[in-house]
């Protein structure tokens, strides 16, 4: 979650089960589940001022076990057809009067009528959960994946009704909305990598891909409403264990092709997945939920449990529940403290780079995101000396970094694991000297000082315009420092 804003000191960690594999709208049922209000996502569905658009959460149950469902409604029907259990506790919110309704927690509303008519033939997205074995007669098999492949011409508009809408058309509706800048960001970061994905998949340029009518609402809801959960929770920390993918075949456009399809396989890359059957079990729009949203992939870390949050997806799978759970708690064994992070360790020996490689080596690493970078002299197989590179970046940059890593040094692999940093409380200011003004960085742990240090490239400068040398401006930022008390 790293474009996001910096997790709350209080905040907490959240882990993803996925037995059932994961869709938008199990995300967000699960979310819901654990406590979040729905005005969180009807205030950003709000935002989009998307016509005939509503949303609504109901209780259900799920091979045997009661959790949220989340459905997204156009023109008072569910987008992707009815539930089984279709007409009851449903409680229905209009994003466009947001404001007007209490924050009610899911299951505690007054029933109302949560049916309505199924949608007009277009077939279900498959940006949701648990589609149809076949296409429905008459619908087009691609709405189920939200995506169609071809020729933009035309794009629908601001209206639902239309045949389409292009990634640029959802890319500005976002972009002009009234959306908070972090949810914003967030939302067109995510649309961006799902295009991208199903246009590599389909060797296409990604202006020719464009998403179902039906599909596009329905995805702008989830991945919107995603974006809007992660900045409510803000979690410390959110990882996820293994994904069932399912099993067998998906129906699309293209014809059947094995689960998961192209676009999904594409996006979980690095993520540990497994087959077990029940059919396309992680659609599009789960799979770019996991590659963006997701810290890191392990098994259920330990942690003092706080709460547990179960989003169900459509339909009924025969032997598990079709859903998703999201659990919440305070990390046991990891640093509790603000200042603390988890970061990524890089490393790989080297020992056939010239001596000038290693600074072009050093400074591309820091110029992408690297938060340090050292080289260490090492004795390699057969008595050759060599380099051990060592490079230290945020663990969602891992995989950026280490492929940079190997390009520019020539180095065969690199080995790679997490750890935990204790970080000081860092501030910049500045003090005045007699060459002019240099910026100082301070460092506090706890409240308490220390270390003040001048910034080198502000020395270097000053020392370059007067002609003096480099220690004389920084022994003068020093004493600045001492006179201030921050030395």
């Amino acid at each position: 979650m790293d474009a996001g804003r910096e997790p709350r000191r209080d905040a907490l960690d959240y882990h993803l089960q996925c037995p059932s594999g994961l869709a938008g709208d199990m995300f967000l049922g699960a979310c819901l589940d654990l406590g979040m209000p729905l005005a969180v996502i009807a205030d950003a569905v709000a935002k989009l001022e998307l016509p005939g658009v509503t949303v609504e959460v109901r209780r259900a149950l799920r091979g045997g076990l009661a959790g949220t469902r989340f459905r997204v409604l156009l023109d008072g029907a569910p987008v992707e057809g009815p539930d089984p259990e279709e007409g009851e506790g449903a409680q229905r919110l209009d994003p466009h009067d947001a404001h007007g309704h209490p924050d009610v927690p899911a299951g505690e509303a007054d029933a109302e009528d949560g049916g309505g008519p199924a949608p007009a033939s277009g077939g279900e997205p498959a940006g949701r959960h648990g589609a149809d074995p076949e296409p429905a007669s008459g619908t087009d098999a691609s709405g189920r994946h939200g995506l169609l492949l071809g020729a933009v011409g035309g794009d629908a508009g601001g209206h639902p009704h239309g045949h389409g809408r292009s990634l640029a058309s959802i890319e500005r509706l976002i972009g002009e909305s009234g959306l908070d800048g972090a949810v914003k960001e967030r939302s067109l970061r995510l649309f961006r990598r799902l295009g991208e994905a199903e246009a590599g998949a389909h060797g296409v340029p990604i202006e020719t891909v464009h998403f179902h009518e039906l599909g596009a609402v329905d995805s702008i809801v989830d991945l919107v409403g995603a974006a809007a959960a992660v900045e409510h929770l803000r979690p410390a920390r959110l990882t996820c264990g293994r994904v069932n993918v399912g099993g067998g075949t998906t129906a699309t456009a293209h014809g059947r092709l094995p689960v998961p399809p192209p676009a999904a396989a594409a996006l979980l890359f690095g993520v540990p997945v497994y087959g077990g059957g029940g059919g396309e079990l992680v659609t599009p729009t789960g799979a770019v939920l996991l590659a963006e949203l997701v810290d890191a992939f392990e098994e259920l870390p330990p942690m003092a449990l706080e709460g547990t949050g179960l989003g169900h997806g459509r339909r009924e799978i025969a032997g598990w529940p079709n859903s998703v759970r999201l659990l919440r708690g305070r990390r046991l064994g990891a640093p509790a403290a603000a200042g603390r992070g988890r970061v990524a360790v890089i490393e790989a020996e080297i020992d056939d780079l010239p001596g000038e490689g290693f600074g072009h080596l050093m400074e591309r690493l820091l110029e992408e995101g690297a938060l340090d970078a050292y080289f260490t002299p090492v004795q390699m197989k057969k008595s050759r000396p060599g380099t051990l590179v060592t490079l230290l970046c945020r663990p969602e940059r891992l995989e950026e970094l280490a492929a940079l890593l190997l390009a520019e040094s020539g180095a065969l692999g690199c080995r790679y694991y997490e750890a935990w940093r204790l970080e000081a409380e860092r501030e910049t200011g500045e003090v005045a000297t007699r060459f002019g003004a240099v910026r100082v960085k301070r460092a506090r742990l706890g409240g308490r000082p220390l270390a003040s240090a001048p910034e080198y490239e502000d020395c270097r400068r000053l020392a370059r315009e007067a002609g003096v040398p480099w220690r004389e401006v920084y022994g003068a930022a020093l004493a600045a420092l001492a006179a201030e008390g921050g030395a």
